[in-house]
């Protein structure tokens, strides 16, 4: 069990000034899960189609607030699957950009793209143009089709750089600030 508390005082950064990411769906996953942060526990939200999976571990950057209220989302690229609860450093390299329905409206609702330094397969990345040319266009294609199953529309919009991740990062963190007081 997560205790809920705990986790609302995690910071956004590691001591050495990296992000930390909270993972709550691992790559290759077949399911959507999301952590009840009230009941600090894990929770099934929904089985995605045959051969559709994660393209990446997916979670959120803790001690921050999306423009839609949530925490920042992020995926994050490894070589594997990262178990859920496991909190890993990570360096923001992208940002996959996107627009969603919420209620009758579309809203941004950007996916943060980072990569931990330690990973073998990605570590090495900085910068958006390392990585592969097609990386955000088939991140793009899972949440379209994801968003199709639970009938919300969604427009993937042009990638940001690591510079746009970065303040994406910075403006999340300091929404959280703010509203904390």
């Amino acid at each position: 069990m997560i205790d809920a508390e705990h986790l609302a005082r995690l910071p956004a950064r590691a001591d050495n000034g990296l992000l930390h990411a909270f993972i709550e769906c691992p790559k290759g996953n077949t399911h959507k899960i999301d952590l009840d942060k009230k009941l600090g526990i894990f929770r099934w939200a929904i089985e995605l189609p045959q051969g559709l999976t994660f393209p990446a571990n997916f979670g959120f950057i803790p001690a921050t607030m999306a423009p839609d209220g949530d925490a920042l989302d992020v995926m994050v690229l490894t070589g594997g699957p990262l178990p859920s609860g496991t909190l890993v450093d990570i360096r923001p390299v992208a940002v996959l950009r996107m627009e969603q329905e919420e209620n009758g409206e579309m809203v941004r609702n950007d996916r943060l793209v980072g990569v931990p330094p330690l990973s073998q397969t990605f570590g090495e990345i900085e910068r958006l143009d390392q990585l592969r040319p097609t990386m955000l266009w088939e991140l793009g294609v899972f949440f379209e089709v994801y968003n199709r199953l639970i009938n919300r529309k969604v427009e993937i919009l042009e990638p940001g750089n690591e510079e746009d991740a970065a303040e994406l990062a910075e403006t999340a963190i300091a929404a959280k600030q703010d509203r904390n007081g």
